[in-house]
């Protein structure tokens, strides 16, 4: 579907306020024109001396042209002639007094009374599609929102936050000031300049046509020049993306900017990004200005041969009256501010237009991870979790994961290890679908995981990463992270367990205080408490650690343990070691290497192989003259 047509279809739901919208629009370009109508009776009043004014109205200028004219011309002639005599009658009813100060006294009531007229329906227009903007806008945003969140890990690990957040902002914003231009003009502007045009038509058609004849060539250029300002809008829209991106990972990554003294260096990227956003922004105005001038030129030249060849008409005494030509020329001449309005209306549409794109670019992208129709939900895990013959690869092609198969059952605790690359994470991320594997099946009790309705799926499982997400919120808020029914007496308890209720007692207030963006208010170890305090809230069934006390102190490290294995208690659990000291006991060990699983089986058994797992145990531990490790840890597995 064309993008205008689908914008469109997009406020179809706001119909009766666009249609009422619409509706005063008419009403405002109608009284327009009669205010513009009522010049013709002000000029005989004005101007004339006659006592009886009724007479000095119903007086109708005799079309020479027309009388020595025969065939098609004499129709029209007359047709028109019909219609002027016809309005004229109806203002004389109006205004018309006995005398000329009684007609002035009317003929001014009436005018007030289209001005006040005309401004409350130009009001009411307004507020009518300032209604239909704003909700449509919002109801986009949440649309880009919403479908963020059903969209896979794997979209995100391919776009950069700055454009994600330009499409929901500064392109959203576009749209909305594009929608302002267009639905407040796109009826009245054509509107105004037909009934201009229609009373020009009545007073002179001859002389319209020669109008006329410039109207397609300043048209044509107007479209020109809007057509190449959309390909133009949309390289300025994606230099703000550029903008924004460097904005959020600079905000993002403060630490470490200032801990590497690269201020400047930031300060010179940020600099770049922004001047080439400024020449985009420059090109644009440079061809959004030029419309204007240029239409205005055209409607000038029009105006001008109009004035030599319909002076020279009436000072010839060929064409029509002096009073009619002086409105024939007002009505021409308040045909320019809509006609430029409507010129520099085409080009705001193609801007908005351009953005758009961006925006639908982004929600026609659909999710690979989707729950079936009638999907199973899966309330409890009973039995075991099988990896059978699961392959795995991203979009670039390159598989990560090969041929895997295993078995996990209820209650095991299994590790998984192995050197940076090897696919560990990867590996569990299909547990919970945050992808879904390119060859093989992972099942939960004997059912793909692609059966299983996703938000029940995810139900099951507690995930705790080395790398704590936290929210710019309360420490409450943070651990009934997307629980709606958790007290505060559930969040004490659950933060008692790990082992964070006394240091979240000493803040300054308590479990309301904010922690800052990320968390950055508190310490590693707090964080990581903080973590699997939510985690415990949730009482998950199945638990996924990415070793949360790699990067802990020892006071830390042994806080978060104790938590840990509290929380392990009972339940079903996977986690990727760097730290062999922490998967001693473990029922299953898992040694992957460059994405294929080369060993398995527990500590005991594989410690003694030479093999994977024995080469990165003999890293982490000093080995004495007998081979035996002496417990002491002086390095980890990356």
């Amino acid at each position: 579907m064309p993008t205008f047509r689908r914008v469109l279809s997009l406020i179809v739901p706001y119909w009766k306020h666009v249609a009422l919208s619409a509706f005063c629009m008419v009403m405002f370009a109608l009284l327009s024109g009669a205010l513009i109508w009522m010049i013709g009776p002000l000029l005989n009043t004005l101007f004339t001396s006659d006592s009886n004014p009724q007479a000095i109205l119903n007086t109708v200028q005799p079309d020479v042209a027309a009388e020595t004219s025969s065939g098609l011309v004499r129709s029209i002639s007359d047709f028109v002639g019909g219609i002027k005599s016809w309005l004229q009658g109806l203002v004389d009813k109006i205004i018309v007094g006995p005398t000329s100060l009684d007609t002035l006294r009317s003929l001014c009531t009436a005018v007030l009374i289209l001005a006040v007229a005309k401004a409350l329906f130009f009001w009411l227009q307004g507020y009518l599609m300032a209604y239909v903007e704003q909700k449509f806008i919002k109801e986009l945003r949440d649309s880009l929102f919403i479908h963020f969140q059903r969209l896979p890990l794997s979209f995100f690990h391919g776009a950069r936050t700055g454009e994600l957040l330009s499409r929901v902002t500064n392109d959203v914003m576009v749209l909305r000031e594009s929608l302002d231009q267009g639905f407040n003009r796109i009826i009245r502007e054509p509107l105004l300049i037909l009934i201009f045009v229609g009373f020009m038509v009545i007073l002179s058609w001859k002389l319209t046509v020669v109008t006329i004849v410039v109207l397609p060539v300043s048209f044509y250029i107007i479209y020109l020049i809007g057509r190449f300002l959309r390909r133009v809008s949309a390289r300025a829209q994606e230099r703000m993306a550029d903008v924004n991106s460097v904005l959020e990972e600079n905000v993002s990554n403060m630490r470490v900017v200032k801990a590497f003294g690269a201020e400047a260096f930031e300060t010179s990227k940020f600099v770049a990004v922004t001047e080439k956003y400024f020449r985009s922004l420059l090109k644009i105005s440079r061809l959004r200005v030029l419309s204007s001038p240029v239409n205005e030129f055209l409607g000038t030249v029009a105006g001008v041969i109009i004035l030599w060849y319909g002076g020279r008409q009436v000072l010839g005494d060929t064409l029509l009256s002096p009073d009619d030509f002086m409105l024939y020329i007002l009505a021409m001449f308040s045909i320019i501010a809509p006609a430029k309005s409507l010129s520099s209306l085409h080009v705001k549409v193609q801007e908005g237009l351009a953005a758009a794109d961006r925006i639908f670019e982004v929600l026609d992208t659909r999710s690979s991870v989707t729950s079936k129709p009638n999907a199973l939900k899966l309330d409890e895990f009973r039995n075991e979790i099988r990896y059978d013959c699961v392959s795995f690869a991203y979009d670039n092609g390159v598989e990560v994961l090969h041929d895997i198969s295993f078995r996990v059952n209820h209650g095991d605790i299994v590790a998984v290890v192995g050197p940076s690359g090897a696919g560990k994470s990867t590996l569990l991320d299909l547990l919970p679908r945050f992808y879904d594997p390119t060859g093989g099946s992972v099942s939960i009790d004997g059912v793909d995981l692609r059966e299983i309705e996703v938000g029940s799926l995810r139900s099951l499982f507690g995930i705790v990463t080395q790398e704590t997400m936290l929210f710019n919120d309360s420490v409450l808020a943070n651990i009934a992270y997307g629980l709606k029914n958790s007290t505060r007496e559930d969040v004490a308890r659950a933060a008692k367990i790990a082992n964070a209720h006394e240091f979240i007692s000493s803040l300054q207030r308590g479990y309301d205080t904010s922690i800052g963006n990320r968390g950055v208010m508190l310490s590693g170890g707090q964080r990581q408490r903080l973590a699997i305090a939510r985690a415990i809230l949730r009482s998950p069934q199945i638990l996924i650690f990415d070793e949360a006390t790699s990067a802990l102190d020892t006071e830390s490290e042994q806080l978060v343990q104790e938590a840990i294995d509290r929380l392990m208690a009972g339940r079903t659990v996977l986690v990727i070691a760097h730290r062999l000291s922490t998967i001693l006991h473990a029922n299953k060990i898992l040694v992957l290497d460059s994405g294929r699983l080369v060993q398995t089986g527990t500590h005991a058994e594989l410690v003694d192989v030479p093999g994977l797992y024995q080469r990165l145990y003999n890293l982490q531990f000093k080995v004495n003259s007998n081979g035996i490790g002496s417990g002491k840890i002086h390095g980890q597995v990356s």
